[in-house]
C-alpha cells in the first residue's frame, strides 16, 4: 500500500508540474497581461526551449490586430522566440512611467518622441548603437528627421547614440476641402510651394461664410493654426540651438504668434475657443464647416471615408517649408533579460517588411525614403491626389519642441500662458516678455546639465 501511495503521489506531482508548464506557455500572446511591477514574471524566462519577451504599445483596434499578425510572422521566422503582446489602449505614458520606475518594463516597447529624452535620462532605455554596429544594420535610407530625434548625447536629443529606432514619421500638412473651394471659385493651394501669410488671409476670407451677419461664421476658411510651424516658417525659433535660451520673445516669433491670434480674433477667419466648444476643428472639417485644417499624416485614413473630395498642401509659411512631424519609436528596456532577442524583434519591427505592411494598411508613412516614394505609400488610386506633399514635408519638418530636452516643465509653462494670447487678452510681445523669466527658470532647473 505504501508503494502504491507513493506512486499516486508521484503521478499527481508530475500532473501538477506539466499543468504549470502549460499555463506558463499559454500566457504567450495574451494582451491582457499584468503590466504592474512583478506581474507575469514567468514570461521573462523560457518555455519549451523558447525565449519569451514582452512587447508593449498603444493603438486603435485596427493597429492592435495588425501587430498581432506581425508578431505571428516574426515568431514563424524566429521559432526560438515567443512574443507576449501587451496592448495599452489608454494612458500609455502614465502606465509606462509607473512600470519603468518599478524596473519591470517590457523588453520592447513604444517610445513617444516627447518621452524619449526623459526616459533615456532615467536610464531605462538600452543604448542600441553597439548592436546596430554589430549587426551591420543599414539605416542609410531612413528619414534623417526620424532617426535623429531618437539620439541622445547626455544633454539633449538629436545628437549622440541611438536609444530607439523610428516606427514611423508623420508630417503635418494642410488638408483642404476641394468641394468648398470649387463652390467659392477659389484656386486650390499649390502642392509645391507654401502659401504666404497674405495668400492664406486672402484664400481663407473667400472661404469664410457668415450668411446671417451675426459675426459667427457658419463656414470658416481655416482651422486653428499650429503656431510652432508658423514661428519656424517666419524665421523664428522657440529655444536657442544649445537649448539654454527662450527665443519666442524675438520679433520673428512674436510676429508669427500674433498672426495666429489675429486670424481668429481680428479677421474672424478661424474658429476661436468658444466656437470650438460645440464641435472641434476635425469635426468641422468632416462636416463641411471648415475649408482648410492643419493635421498630420495620421488623419488620412479617417479622411478617406469622407463623402467629399479633398487634398493636401504645405503648411503656410513666409519662407521655406515648415511645421513639425510626429513620430513614435521602438526601444529595448535597459533591464531586459534577453537583450539579443529583444533587439532581434526590434529589428523586425523596423524592417522594410513591416513598414510595407503598415503602409498598405494605411497606418503610416514608411521610414524608408525609397518605399515612401513608391506606390506602396503614394497610392495613386486613393486620396490625397498630391501625396508627395508628405514626402517633402518629412524632409524639411523638425521634431516638436517637446522633444528638445528631458524635462519639459518649461514647455508646460509656455502652454499654460498661451491662452491669454489666443483669447486676445494680451499681445504676443507683451506675453512672451512676461513669461520669459519663468520659462528660462524652469528650463534651467529642470535641465541643469545643459548649463554646465
Amino acid at each position: 500500500m505504501k508503494k502504491v501511495g507513493r506512486s499516486i503521489l508521484l503521478t499527481l506531482c508530475l500532473i501538477l508540474a506539466f499543468s504549470s508548464l502549460a499555463a506558463c506557455a499559454s500566457t504567450g500572446g495574451n494582451d491582457s497581461a499584468d503590466l504592474s511591477p512583478g506581474g507575469n514574471q514567468g514570461n521573462q524566462g523560457s518555455s519549451g526551449g523558447k525565449v519569451q519577451i514582452k512587447f508593449s504599445g498603444w493603438g486603435e483596434p485596427e493597429e492592435k490586430e495588425l501587430y498581432e499578425q506581425i508578431i505571428k510572422n516574426f515568431e514563424a521566422q524566429n521559432p526560438n522566440i515567443k512574443v507576449q503582446y501587451i496592448h495599452i489602449p489608454a494612458d500609455y505614458g502614465g502606465k509606462m512611467n509607473t512600470v519603468l520606475a518599478g524596473g519591470d518594463a517590457p523588453d520592447v516597447f513604444y517610445v513617444g518622441d516627447g518621452d524619449f529624452s526623459r526616459w533615456v535620462k532615467l536610464g531605462v532605455l538600452m543604448n542600441l548603437e553597439p548592436m546596430i554596429k554589430e549587426t551591420g544594420m543599414d539605416l542609410s535610407d531612413v528619414w534623417e528627421t526620424a532617426l535623429t530625434r531618437y539620439r541622445y548625447d547626455g544633454q539633449k536629443s538629436g545628437l549622440g547614440d541611438a536609444y530607439a529606432l523610428p516606427m514611423d514619421i508623420a508630417p503635418t500638412v494642410l488638408y483642404y476641402n476641394k468641394k468648398l473651394f470649387d463652390e467659392a471659385g477659389v484656386p486650390y493651394p499649390s502642392s509645391e510651394q507654401p502659401m504666404t501669410w497674405d495668400e492664406l488671409l486672402d484664400t481663407a476670407a473667400k472661404l469664410t461664410k457668415d450668411t446671417n451677419g451675426d459675426g459667427k461664421p457658419e463656414q470658416y476658411g481655416i482651422g486653428p493654426l499650429w503656431w510652432e510651424g508658423m514661428v519656424w516658417g517666419n524665421g523664428g525659433e522657440i529655444l536657442s540651438a544649445d537649448r539654454t535660451e527662450f527665443m519666442l520673445d524675438r520679433p520673428e516669433a512674436t510676429e508669427a504668434l500674433q498672426f495666429v491670434s489675429d486670424i481668429q480674433n481680428v479677421h474672424n477667419l478661424a474658429p476661436n475657443g468658444r466656437a470650438l466648444q460645440a464641435m472641434n476643428d476635425g469635426q468641422m472639417f468632416e462636416t463641411g464647416r471648415l475649408a482648410m485644417i492643419t493635421s498630420g499624416r495620421y488623419s488620412t485614413l479617417g479622411f478617406r471615408k469622407l463623402n467629399f473630395d479633398w487634398d493636401v498642401a504645405p503648411i503656410p509659411a513666409n519662407g521655406e517649408w515648415s511645421g513639425w512631424s510626429a513620430s513614435v519609436g521602438f526601444s529595448v528596456s535597459s533591464k531586459s533579460k534577453h537583450p539579443q532577442e529583444a533587439f532581434q524583434f526590434l529589428q523586425y519591427l523596423v524592417s522594410e517588411e513591416v513598414n510595407q505592411i503598415r503602409a498598405e494598411a494605411g497606418l503610416s508613412m514608411p521610414i524608408y525614403k525609397e518605399m515612401a516614394n513608391s506606390d506602396v505609400f503614394l497610392r495613386p488610386d486613393l486620396k490625397p491626389q498630391h501625396a508627395e506633399v508628405f514626402l517633402k514635408a518629412a524632409e524639411h519638418q523638425q521634431p516638436g519642441p517637446w522633444t528638445y530636452v528631458p524635462n519639459n516643465k518649461w514647455w508646460d509653462t509656455v502652454n499654460q500662458n498661451l491662452g491669454q494670447l489666443w483669447e486676445g487678452k494680451k499681445t504676443a510681445q507683451q506675453l512672451m516678455d512676461e513669461i520669459k523669466p519663468a520659462v528660462e527658470k524652469a528650463l534651467k532647473e529642470g535641465n541643469p546639465d545643459l548649463f554646465r
